[in-house]
């Protein structure tokens, strides 16, 4: 097709999003969006500062692409004549001799034309580009034209890549140049005051509708295909496109404030996106988010700005004053949409206030000034009554989608949250507000009983205490402490929110408001300096009910009623009031922060006596989530100091629950109150499991911190057999109120087991010692005798419970965990749980051969325990395509270079299960991926790209065929040395190898690589 030889020249090179490769530009045309991103990577995002030649690079690139900027995303549409040419099959492109074009041809690029409403010659040009990227010789119809749509796609990603790049780098203090950000500043400056802002709000709202300029039709062609040559959906390619238009949106406010249409425009995007967005659609979500903050934005923006007289700021132009508080007082019948307005009216409020008195001061009547603080009422009344503080913290800030945004953007947006609350605590008007608000929760009543879902949630806010109420105050408090729970570091020397907290704290009469309380002042202690302070302020002296007293006075006034409740004659110990419970909950939250994040010389003095912490821990009626709050806060004193470790570990044996040990077969003769009944009568009963939770982190805690290890843990053997047999064994099957607590206990087990294997070491003497046990389920050898590395080792080896359970998290694949991870708040603890897994397999496979070696039959080295079922190998292998966190890709490649070297046929099991090109793909993005970093990684361990050249060299020799051949894209189904390797056709780790080495960038980050990639190629 096209006329052209299908050995094409060289392209310049991928990113992970390509763009197309053009010949080189008159200095003054546009830049290709490709060019465009790699000069502003390589001056904004490299690990030293820009060059001199850098720096005129770059701004030559930001000047020459001003055009392309200010008509973002706009191409030339359909035209007859230029479809007549097409039809014609022989068109001329500018600087290229005549193109002949088969039928093939001619198809694809009306297709093109027609599904993306682009100029019929345009799509020649796709087509061309495409050829060079891919080689378009051999394909189907289908194929090009979904890889020339890719291509297409992925230049527009770079063209708003760089604007991104550009606008984030003014935005955010990177250590960048000064002088250089002052220039950026000003051509950004200039391209908002020609259009651009009022075209990024355009295509936000544009890009969604069912059209070709959009998301398409819907009869158009669904699907295109990636750098990879894998197949994406259009329509997520285009989410991702108006997610990143949305953060320019925001970081654009900081730049240039918006002008009074901007804003009114932006309002009206933000409530069409709110009342479409559905709770699991992260993507929607984060785009509303980005509309949501670039109103806070510009309101804080202006209400915090000096220049006064600049007629551009919204709150100078009192017509827009008027209209917009009309349209920000309608309330909205969806209560999605309703809420985020809600925001946006809070934030309007703080302008309103802010500017009252700097507009009063010019205005001559009176009326006007009596309208204006009739507005803030109104704004303040209905902010109240509908609780926009509930709504920003739960279903924003709480949010998966706002959790999993970029890093940068969540910074942003969290530091304006902070702004807005602290102009909204710190104004005179709000302040009669709050102070009203807090009357009426403080006069509300505080029933002692909780509703039963609710009574084991040790993290229950203090609006589900009692029957459901709307506390505006208590809601204000969580969210004041969500903004600096998320940014511990904006506390430091801010004086507006301390007044606030002194006041918060007063005079506490109901149950709700004081859990609030505590559970603000627990996050403010995130930080060394918050610690210090919250530490003073309940010292006794701010507070006449509220301090570390209340806190050891009410442990050790329960514990003595409960232990002369035993000594007297009545049965049955009493029930601990609800409220008190909570209450207790809360005050702990608060120690355990101010132990974790005190200073390390200050904090060993603050707390000389903390038996009282232990002694309710044994007693049936204390509530389990009370338990574990308690444990909780101990756990923090374990790192304090060794001879507080000690005593931790002294008081647990005196007072907490103990961990029962029953011989293998034999049943406990009477029924003892332990951490077994606990755990399987009482938590299993109710759903909830806080108390076991807390006892598995504090004993991992204490041991973690053993010195001595000459033992190699035989005396923690019960404890490793509780968790064993009790916890984990059965994990899987129990029932969980809260999916988040499931998690929970599964890491509690998974550091035990990682645990155990990290610090025990096996020896000769230790296998031919336990020569005739057969296992922790069958072992008739005592408890005292056996090693719990051992023990876990050998469960691996003949594939019981733990290896089954460990095996069933990393059976829910890769997708499951990208999905989980990015839509549910428990995503972060899916993600560590899977991480251990993995890790834990890792330390296994280090030790299982010497094994084997002694107890074959019974026990076999793990990879044929893994061969029993090829859907585990391949599960443990594809993590490598998991990009949220490195570690995990790290541990996938270190597996796949063990299993290498063990398992001769790896590679026909990839392609008898049809994985093989998936991971062909996933190996090349993955070292792709690591090419254009920038980051330097000082442990050349951790670096994927060494491992991934590492995994090849150590191959190469191995019998063919092997991983390096398939990883390179040999054919192993025929002779390997017959192969004609063919780079640019297929995407391989040969093709990313060889476009780096043509181009060799970035040597003072990838000298290693490069050299690595050397050997690769000399070997192969």
């Amino acid at each position: 097709p096209l006329g052209f030889n299908p050995s094409p020249s060289h392209s310049a090179g991928h990113r992970r999003f390509i763009g197309l490769r053009r010949e080189s530009s008159p200095a003054m045309a546009p830049p290709p969006p490709r060019e465009l991103l790699a000069v502003v990577e390589a001056a904004l995002l490299g690990p030293a500062p820009a060059s001199p030649t850098q720096r005129v690079e770059l701004l030559h690139a930001v000047r020459d692409a001003a055009p392309a900027f200010r008509a973002l995303l706009s191409y030339p549409g359909p035209k007859a004549s230029d479809r007549t040419q097409v039809e014609a099959k022989e068109v001329r492109l500018s600087d290229m001799p005549p193109i002949t074009l088969d039928d093939t041809d001619v198809q694809t690029a009306l297709k093109l034309s027609d599904e993306l409403n682009l100029n019929e010659i345009e799509c020649v040009r796709l087509l061309v580009s495409a050829n060079r990227e891919w080689v378009l010789y051999g394909r189907e119809p289908l194929e090009i034209y979904r890889l020339a749509a890719g291509l297409w796609y992925m230049e527009r990603r770079d063209l708003i890549t760089s604007l991104y790049i550009l606008l984030r780098s003014v935005v955010l203090d990177q250590g960048l140049d000064a002088d250089l950000m002052y220039e950026i500043q000003n051509q950004m400056e200039a391209l908002f005051s020609d259009g651009l802002r009022q075209r990024i709000i355009t295509l936000v709202k544009e890009l969604n509708r069912e059209e070709p300029s959009g998301i398409g039709r819907p009869s158009s062609e669904r699907y295109v295909l990636d750098f990879r040559g894998a197949l994406v959906e259009r329509r997520a390619i285009v989410s991702r496109e108006r997610l990143s238009l949305s953060h320019c949106l925001a970081l654009s406010a900081l730049i240039k404030l918006m002008g009074p249409k901007e804003v009114k425009d932006t309002f009206s995007i933000l409530k069409d996106c709110a009342a479409e967005v559905n709770e699991n659609s992260t993507v929607e979500l984060q785009i509303t988010y980005g509309v949501l903050f670039s109103l806070v934005i510009t309101f804080v923006s202006d209400a915090l700005s000096n220049s006064h007289e600049k007629t551009s700021l919204p709150s100078s132009d009192s017509s827009f004053r008027h209209e917009f508080h009309e349209l920000v007082m309608k309330t909205c019948n969806d209560t999605t949409a309703e809420g985020f307005v809600g925001v946006v009216r809070l934030a309007w409020t703080v302008l309103l206030m802010l500017t009252q008195d700097r507009n009063s001061a010019r205005d001559s009547v009176i009326n006007a000034f009596s309208r204006a603080v009739t507005d803030i009422w109104s704004c303040l009344d209905i902010i109240c009554r509908l609780n926009a503080f509930k709504f920003l913290r739960e279903r924003v800030m709480q949010a998966a989608a706002y959790q999993n945004d970029d890093d940068d953007i969540v910074y942003m947006y969290t530091g304006y949250a902070h702004k807005l609350m602290m102009c909204f605590l710190s104004h005179p008007t709000s302040r009669d507000k709050i102070k009203e608000i807090k009357e009426k929760a403080m006069n509300a009543l505080s029933p002692y009983s909780l509703p039963q879902d609710h009574r084991e949630d040790p993290n229950i806010s203090g609006e589900q205490i009692g029957q459901p109420i709307n506390q505006p105050f208590v809601s204000l408090l969580e969210l004041v402490g969500e903004i600096y729970q998320k940014e511990p570091e904006l506390v430091h020397g801010n004086e507006e929110l301390w007044t606030f907290v002194v006041y918060a704290g007063e005079d506490h009469t109901n149950t709700q408001t004081l859990v609030a309380f505590l559970g603000l002042l627990s996050t403010l202690a995130s930080s060394d300096v918050g610690a210090a302070k919250v530490y003073e302020l309940l010292q006794g002296k701010i507070y006449r009910s509220v301090g570390w007293n209340t806190l050891f006075d009410c442990l050790s006034i329960y514990e003595e009623k409960f232990k002369k409740s035993l000594q007297s004659s009545t049965s049955m110990l009493p029930d601990f009031p609800e409220g008190d419970a909570q209450a207790l909950v809360a005050y702990l939250a608060v120690l355990q922060k101010v132990v974790e994040n005190g200073n390390p010389s200050e904090r060993r003095k603050w707390f000389p006596d903390i038996e009282p912490l232990f002694k309710l821990l044994s007693y049936e009626n204390v509530p389990p989530y009370l338990k574990g709050a308690l444990r909780n806060s101990i756990t923090a004193f374990v790192k304090v100091s060794p001879q507080l470790k000690d005593a931790v570990w002294s008081y647990l044996e005196q007072y907490d629950l103990p961990v029962v040990t029953v011989p293998p077969g034999q049943h406990a003769a009477t029924q003892v109150y332990d951490m077994r009944f606990e755990l399987n009568e009482v938590e299993a009963r109710r759903e909830s499991y806080p108390s076991t939770i807390s006892f598995l982190n504090l004993v991992n805690a204490l041991i973690a911190e053993e010195r001595n290890i000459s033992d190699k843990g035989r005396r923690f053997m019960g404890i490793f057999k509780f968790v064993y047999e009790d916890v984990f064994g059965p994990f899987p099957q129990r029932a969980y109120a809260d999916p988040r607590e499931k998690w929970e206990l599964a890491l509690a087990c998974l550091e035990h087991f990682h645990m155990v294997l990290r610090m025990y070491d096996i020896k000769d003497d230790d296998i031919y010692a336990a020569f005739n046990t057969s296992g922790p389920s069958t072992s008739n050898a005592s408890v005292e005798k056996q090693l719990p590395v051992l023990e876990l080792v050998k469960d691996f080896m003949c594939g019981k419970v733990a290896f089954r359970n460990i095996m069933n998290i990393i059976l829910m694949g890769v997708d499951t965990l990208i999905n989980e991870r990015t839509t549910q708040t428990y995503g972060i603890l899916l993600e560590k749980a899977v991480h251990l897994s993995l890790e834990i397999f890792i330390l296994v496979m280090e030790r299982d051969l010497v094994l084997a070696d002694v107890f074959r039959p019974l026990y076999q080295p793990l990879e044929i325990i893994l061969s029993q079922n090829h859907r585990q190998i391949i599960s443990l292998l594809e993590f490598v395509r998991y990009d949220y966190l490195p570690q995990i890709q790290q541990c996938s490649i270190k597996i796949m270079g063990i299993l290498s070297s063990r398992i001769v046929g790896l590679v026909q099991l990839l392609l008898k299960e049809d994985v093989a090109k998936s991971v062909i793909e996933d190996y090349a993005a993955c070292l792709e991926f690591r090419f254009d970093d920038f980051q330097v990684i000082e442990n050349t361990k951790d670096d994927v790209g060494v491992l991934i050249l590492q995994l090849l060299i150590d191959n190469i020799c191995r019998p063919a065929p092997n991983i390096t051949h398939l990883l390179l894209r040999f054919d192993v189904n025929g002779p390997i040395e017959r192969t004609v390797l063919k780079p640019k056709s297929h995407y391989s780790c040969l093709k990313i190898i060889l476009d780096n080495l043509e181009k060799v960038t970035k040597p003072d980050i990838n000298a290693l690589l490069h050299e690595f990639s050397f050997q690769v190629c000399f070997l192969s």
